[in-house]
């Protein structure tokens, strides 16, 4: 098995930086060496005190990265054999069709139900000028895994009526969207997506297993009617180093709807006196 035994000039980016901390600085060089395949798979890092010494950090910084990349999976630790390099981090290519296709539903894709709740709004802030809310949806709170890793956590409403004619257990099986695409059909005229790039919260994090304030994708979806009648709405929150997004249409498309790939400005909401 290969040693790896670095010296402090090949370390310049561990500099404290914007609040970053350094472990987590350290943990992310880790990770995107083994990924580039630096360090392959069964290669023996250093022992934290002797990874210290070479890169002038305290040992709490090293032993803090290694538990990080330890929970992970990607390193593995054991008393009187060293620290061992024991898995890849998973390929972002592979989560494409879980992310971008609401039909894709991979084998290692599987979907844990946190909450369902009735007789719930939709929140005023996710709806946008003509949209109009039902009297009642069905709140289901989820988290996607991929070969049992959380990449995925999603808070979605669906009409009370349209969450009762779908299959039982269809939350646990599939995405609502695909299952609403599916029961509505034609009643089906526009999907309005918003994404936003964002720091994860606390909760966020540990549901998604990631460091505090780690980059996210925000990704709202409304599904509505020809009359702006909103037949789902979702919030999703995507790890930022899982997300992937692509899309491919005509030409042609481009034209009618410029918005497809230009993200178009959003009109300016006049503030309601009171």
């Amino acid at each position: 098995m290969a040693d790896v035994r670095p010296s402090r000039t090949e370390w310049p980016e561990l500099g404290a930086e914007r609040g970053v901390a350094q472990y987590q600085r350290l943990a992310s060089l880790l990770r995107h060496r083994i990924a580039k395949g630096e360090y392959p798979l069964g290669t023996q890092l250093p022992p934290i005190t002797q990874l210290a010494g070479d890169l002038g950090v305290a040992v709490v910084t090293v032993r803090q990265a290694y538990e990080l990349l330890s929970k992970e999976g990607l390193i593995r630790s054991q008393r009187g054999v060293g620290t061992h390099v024991t898995a890849l981090p998973a390929a972002t290519g592979d989560l494409q069709p879980a992310i971008n296709d609401p039909f894709a539903v991979p084998q290692a894709l599987a979907f844990e139900i946190l909450e369902v709740r009735r007789s719930t709004l939709v929140p005023q802030e996710l709806l946008g000028p003509g949209d109009r809310s039902a009297d009642e949806y069905v709140y289901v709170r989820k988290l996607h895994t991929y070969s049992g890793e959380p990449f995925c956590y999603a808070e979605i409403y669906v009409p009370t009526p349209v969450f009762e004619s779908l299959p039982r257990n269809i939350a646990r099986k599939r995405k609502l969207l695909a299952a609403v695409l599916d029961e509505l059909g034609a009643h089906c005229k526009r999907l309005r997506q918003r994404l936003t790039v964002m720091p994860a919260d606390f909760p966020l994090c540990e549901m998604l297993k990631i460091p505090f304030a780690s980059p996210v994708a925000k990704m709202l979806r409304l599904l509505v009617d020809g009359k702006g009648n909103v037949l789902y709405a979702g919030v999703t929150w995507y790890r930022g180093d899982r997300y992937v997004s692509e899309i491919d249409v005509p030409v042609s498309a481009l034209k009618i709807v410029p918005g497809i790939a230009e993200p178009q400005p959003q009109p300016v909401r006049e503030r309601k006196r009171g």
